[in-house]
């Protein structure tokens, strides 16, 4: 990426994130939202969900030197360019590599292979919260099952990774 170009942020209408990223690609501006994987409970099932880690926000490069940055506040599904007073605030360029490097899909700081045979982890959320259990297997679709001592007993329990953290 060239250094010439700056970053901007700009506001996005409710609900309107997919109508904006749509609009902005067919202006050939160049954009980005970071994004992360999390999971999500609908009708009792977990389902795997991309969020935006800003929501509301797009960062939008421009080049200050053109003029057709202007039309991004007539853009469908924008409603505005940020601003303070009458400036607008300009985001360095590493900020954003920086952010691009941590929140790509592939990278996804939440789903890092932390985890590993044998270790210790908390459980976090559901019945079992704060028990703390083995680490016996690990699936490749975010699962992991656990042994428990649940009254004088071993009792073998699945789990997804976002619902443990790991003790020291």
């Amino acid at each position: 990426m060239s250094n010439s170009k700056s970053w901007i942020v700009a506001r996005n209408k409710p609900n309107q994130d997919k109508i904006a990223l749509i609009n902005l690609e067919r202006q050939n501006f160049e954009f980005f939202q970071p994004t992360f994987k999390t999971m999500s409970k609908r009708q009792n099932k977990f389902k795997e969900i991309i969020k935006p880690v800003f929501p509301g926000y797009i960062f939008i490069a421009i080049n200050l030197g053109e003029k057709n940055w202007y039309k991004i506040n007539n853009t469908r599904g924008i409603s505005s360019i940020i601003v303070f007073g009458n400036e607008i605030p300009l985001i360095h360029y590493q900020l954003i590599e920086k952010l691009k490097h941590r929140f790509s899909l592939n990278n996804d700081p939440k789903t890092a292979d932390q985890f590993k045979i044998g270790m210790n982890a908390e459980i976090t959320n559901g019945p079992f919260a704060e028990l703390i259990g083995q680490i016996e297997d690990i699936d490749a679709d975010q699962r992991v099952w656990i042994l428990l001592d649940i009254l004088g007993t071993q009792t073998r329990v699945s789990l997804n990774k976002l619902n443990l953290t790991l003790q020291k």
